[in-house]
């Protein structure tokens, strides 16, 4: 069981956290990059409220909301060819957080070289937009097959959920609830367990779930928080899926879902679908007494029923909870590696040891006397 204040360790994500100094080694997708132009959106991330832009040279910002003059908010800013101008006295910052302009103030003021407006590194990369906010140096974005593979059309898209970021993420390490939350669209499986093998990796976890009838299932966990799967039914062309949970802050998160389908020639596409903001929705119970809950929306409609903020001592964990085991002793384990001054884990620095992170995602819950083979991303 574990302790109030072991929860409280583990689910604040805000500056000068534990948690939160450990999740900020991390590039986290914050936007699309279709729809970052020269108006201002506003971004909340890791408990911080900040305004992504494009400057005139099509370069990426990422500055806090609050103008450091007197606290007007820089989504109201005008985007101009070199930065970010407030609307209020009109103050202007570059992408680096440096003060340009003071139109009211004397031309040789030293206080234009003394205001700094803070700011983080952003990156497009497959259509998404990533922003990394911890101390240098700066490692790089995992180059996970489905961000970076050339043979492949892609879909994208974003849903809020509302709890605590490690509600999400220990859904990734749960296999044992796909019998019973997943079973309307998978009855196949309703109530079979499944033996469940797991093995340790550098990024986190592998899992194989194997159901009677040689039925299985392959997934990933990618820590902190990220999973990568297979999602194909009987009948469609095989949908990869990346699913990168983002915390918001301590009671809010949002998903990113980058879906593929490898194609076996271009033009490749990546298409972009708006943010879905919470959506409250009403369900109702069905025949044979499960609930009729939209398939996509099965594993947030769960987890917001355990509160914004999960209480973790009032848990009964099982046998079949060890990846939950797993995964919170990886977690406890990155923030001690951080306050050491080391990296946690799955970080990566070295680009050039690994052009392609592939996983061996997998699915078969169709049936049949022999296990037929993967579908695996190559």
């Amino acid at each position: 069981m574990m302790t109030s204040e072991q929860n409280e360790r583990l689910t604040r994500v805000g500056p000068g956290t534990p948690c939160g100094d450990m999740l900020r080694r991390y590039w986290w997708p914050v936007g699309f990059g279709s729809h970052i132009t020269s108006k201002p959106v506003p971004v909340r991330i890791l408990g911080e409220d900040l305004i992504l832009f494009r400057d005139g040279s099509g370069a990426l910002g990422l500055i806090e909301r609050a103008c450091p003059h007197r606290g007007a908010g820089l989504e109201l800013g005008r985007v101009e060819s070199d930065g970010i101008r407030c609307c209020y006295h009109g103050w202007k910052f570059d992408r680096a957080g440096n003060c340009l302009d003071m139109p009211a103030e004397p031309d040789d003021t030293p206080l234009k070289r003394e205001v700094k407006a803070r700011t983080y590194r952003a990156q497009d990369l497959a259509g998404l937009v990533f922003a990394y906010m911890g101390p240098d140096p700066i490692p790089e974005i995992p180059p996970y097959d489905l961000l970076v593979r050339e043979d492949m059309n892609r879909v994208l898209y974003s849903k809020e959920e509302k709890c605590n970021w490690l509600q999400r993420a220990e859904n990734g390490c749960d296999p044992h609830h796909l019998m019973a939350l997943h079973a309307p669209g998978y009855p196949q499986i309703a109530l079979k367990p499944a033996t469940v093998t797991w093995e340790k990796t550098w990024y986190g976890f592998r899992q194989e779930q194997q159901y009677p009838d040689s039925l299985y299932n392959v997934t990933h966990q990618i820590f902190p928080s990220h999973t990568r799967r297979l999602a194909a039914r009987v009948g469609d062309d095989p949908k990869h899926y990346l699913n990168l949970r983002v915390p918001v802050d301590d009671v809010t998160t949002i998903t990113y879902f980058v879906q593929a389908v490898i194609a076996e020639r271009g033009p490749y596409t990546i298409t972009t679908h708006d943010h879905t903001a919470y959506d409250y929705m009403a369900y109702e119970e069905v025949n044979d007494g499960w609930w009729r809950i939209p398939s996509h929306e099965q594993d947030r409609i769960a987890q917001e029923s355990q509160g914004r903020i999960a209480d973790r001592s009032r848990e009964t964990l099982g046998t079949s909870d060890r990846g939950i085991v797993m995964f919170r002793r990886n977690l406890e384990e990155s923030i001690c590696a951080v306050q050491e001054g080391r990296d946690p884990v799955g970080v990566v620095r070295d680009r050039t040891r690994n052009d392609v992170i592939r996983f061996d995602a997998g699915k078969n819950f169709s049936g049949g006397t022999t296990r037929p083979p993967a579908i695996i991303a190559t």
